[in-house]
């Protein structure tokens, strides 16, 4: 103890008097009957769960609904045969799955796309121009295909995964692509672009088939690019169609104006055929009732004359005598009429011998 004895004493003494009298050394109790049993039993239980999540976990795996799974091993490297599609599937220890798409996968070749530019290839010759070799053209267009479970192992094993395989596929396609194309002629890219897709798809789809044991689905050509010098012939040389086929309506049309002029030129004719036999017609009618009118006229002043003459009882000469005067009388009130008598003497003496 010494000095640092001492002073630790001082140190000490006023908490123990805060504190009170000392109440001597504290009773230790036990732990409670059966703690230790509960506390060993939960960390077995632990222990057993993680173990059994553990083992849980190294043998079930997912698979999407669209995806297939081939078995693998991740110990021995050994590839199942089985292929199954969708859903949890309890495995062997340490297995896992080798995912590919179950549904339909799309090949794109466009300059828009991360597969592939559009594809680069020639048509055929012109029959026309023998010697040009064909034109050049570039194709874009979009191929769908899907893996079958029967040979999808087999896909495995030959690429070794799904991107290498569609590399495979992509390649292989484009391939039957620009070789179809050399057997049309560039009309037919415009004329019968649907029967160069159909041949195209079935040339791609036998060889999918039999170098990548998958089937071909669908095959699309979206556009055909050719030069544009040659682009800008065919335009011409199909503005100079168009125009021949507008200059035949025309003369069609020009036909139809003149077969109507014809036959309105007849319609005339034809109508002033009748016009013409209707005036004809028209005068002798008018030119008969006149004469008609005329003679009963002279018929009815001859019978009313002969009546007058029989009340008077005019002789013919003074007959005449009388029209002479009406005669006068119906030109005078037109105007002035110059009249020749006869001497007064010779009028009297006639008057007398009537």
């Amino acid at each position: 103890s010494g000095p640092e004895g001492t002073m630790r004493g001082q140190l000490l003494a006023p908490v123990a008097m805060a504190q009170g009298p000392s109440q001597g050394p504290r009773r230790r109790f036990g732990p409670l009957r059966g703690g230790s049993a509960l506390e060993g039993a939960a960390a077995c239980a632990g222990c057993f769960g993680a173990v059994l999540f553990l083992l849980f976990a190294s043998c079930a795996a997912t698979l999407g609904p669209n995806e297939y799974g081939i078995t693998r091993s991740f110990v021995s490297g050994r590839i199942g045969r089985e292929v199954v599609r969708g859903g949890l599937h309890v495995m062997g220890p340490f297995s896992g799955f080798l995912k590919f798409p179950a549904s339909q996968v799309t090949l794109r070749w466009s300059r828009d796309s991360v597969d592939h530019p559009p594809i680069a290839t020639r048509t055929g010759a012109d029959p026309q121009d023998p010697d040009s070799g064909g034109q050049p053209i570039s194709i874009t267009c979009a191929l769908q295909f899907e893996f079958i479970p029967s040979t999808l192992r087999d896909v495995y094993l030959a690429f070794a995964s799904f991107e290498a395989a569609r590399q495979r596929f992509l390649l292989l396609a484009g391939n039957m692509v620009s070789n179809v194309a050399q057997d049309f002629t560039p009309q037919a890219f415009w004329k019968d672009r649907a029967v160069i897709a159909e041949k195209m798809l079935q040339q791609i789809n036998n060889t999918l088939w039999t170098q990548g044991g998958v089937v071909a689905k669908r095959f699309e050509m979206m556009k055909v690019d050719f030069a544009g010098s040659f682009e800008e012939s065919i335009t011409q040389v199909q503005v100079a169609e168009q125009q021949r086929v507008v200059n035949e309506y025309e003369q069609q049309v020009q036909q139809v104006v003149q077969s109507i002029e014809v036959m309105r030129a007849d319609n005339e004719a034809l109508i002033a055929n009748i016009s013409a036999g209707a005036q004809a017609d028209s005068k002798e009618l008018r030119a008969g009732a006149t004469r008609d009118a005329f003679h009963m006229k002279q018929a009815t002043k001859a019978r009313k004359y002969s009546e007058l003459q029989h009340v008077l009882a005019f002789t013919p000469g003074q007959m005449q005598e009388y029209f002479k005067i009406k005669s006068v009388q119906g030109q005078g009130a037109s105007g002035k009429v110059v009249v020749g008598l006869p001497e007064i003497g010779e009028s009297a003496a006639s008057v007398k011998h009537g």
